[in-house]
């Protein structure tokens, strides 16, 4: 098995994971908002990285630069990218800010292409317009909302730059030490920091609910699984280019629809868009899968 089907593996496990995992979340709602999850997330999972460090630590994983990237990314995708999500949601409303945070995968590939020098064929951009269709599709929520301020388009386009520096500064990393561990609790640490600091930003009623209860078992549990993803997310930009390994990661919505229909049936309505969206993703991947093999 060569690097590039490792990474495309690795992507496609990720997704397999990180999809059905966010319906399992949407099932948190009652315990607090996503900045609450997000942070006890992380308070309950950076320890055990840093244990895991300290045990399996190899001098050759040190790399000053790689850990001013890795500290960097903790800062650009967790908070900034995060935060601004949530913000474009308060001002734009689901129906307008979501498609435009869906682009990603795009907005990576075109990023990779222009920074990195990866040069994917003809297969692999059909392949992520229509995984990046297919996520609009997804997340298309109806009419929007009659009233919005033009003012504030400029916030989803910030979380879509804050995730797409993100991938950019996780694969710079990675090659100057090629350790996940290592990227993942360096990247832990300043992404907690930050969540901390940049959630004062945010309106009142989504800022982090920290109060001890319940909350602590279900996000903490959720923080682990996430961690695992994340680190599943560092193995496959190691092996593979982000234009092969990030549209495959976005085929994640297609198992978090699969999850949706059959365990969210009392919340959560399967409409045309929805299963258009993923029928597109469905292609997408698949066209990305057969340049790869």
């Amino acid at each position: 098995m060569n690097d590039t089907v490792l990474a495309a593996s690795i992507a496609l496990l990720t997704a397999a994971i990180g999809g059905p995992f966010s319906v399992f979340v949407r099932r948190g709602l009652p315990y607090g908002n996503a900045v609450t999850g997000v942070i006890i997330g992380l308070t309950v999972s950076l320890p055990l990285l840093m244990a895991a460090l300290a045990v399996l630590w190899e001098p050759g994983w040190w790399n000053p630069k790689a850990a001013l990237l890795f500290a960097a990314l903790g800062l650009m995708g967790p908070s900034l990218g995060r935060v601004f999500m949530y913000q474009s949601i308060h001002y734009l409303g689901v129906a307008r800010s979501m498609p435009l945070i869906a682009t990603l995968p795009l907005t990576t590939a075109v990023a990779a292409y222009g920074v990195l020098g990866e040069r994917p064929g003809p297969y692999i951009w059909a392949g992520t317009f229509l995984i990046v269709a297919g996520c609009i599709g997804l997340t298309m929520k109806g009419k929007a909302e009659a009233v919005w301020d033009r003012r504030y388009l400029w916030v989803p386009l910030m979380s879509v730059a804050g995730f797409t520096i993100g991938n950019l500064i996780r694969k710079v990393g990675l090659e100057a030490s090629p350790s996940p561990l290592f990227g993942v609790t360096i990247t832990y640490c300043t992404a907690l920091v930050s969540m901390l600091f940049f959630q004062r930003f945010l309106p009142p009623e989504r800022r982090a609910d920290l109060r001890w209860g319940g909350r602590w078992v279900f996000y903490g549990f959720c923080g682990l699984i996430n961690t695992v993803t994340i680190f599943l997310r560092f193995m496959a930009t190691r092996y593979g280019d982000l234009t092969i390994v990030v549209p495959i990661f976005g085929t994640s919505a297609v198992f978090a629809v699969a999850a949706s229909w059959l365990l969210l049936r009392d919340v959560e309505r399967i409409t045309w868009p929805i299963a258009g969206g993923a029928v597109f993703i469905m292609l997408g991947g698949a066209l990305v899968a057969w340049r790869i093999l």
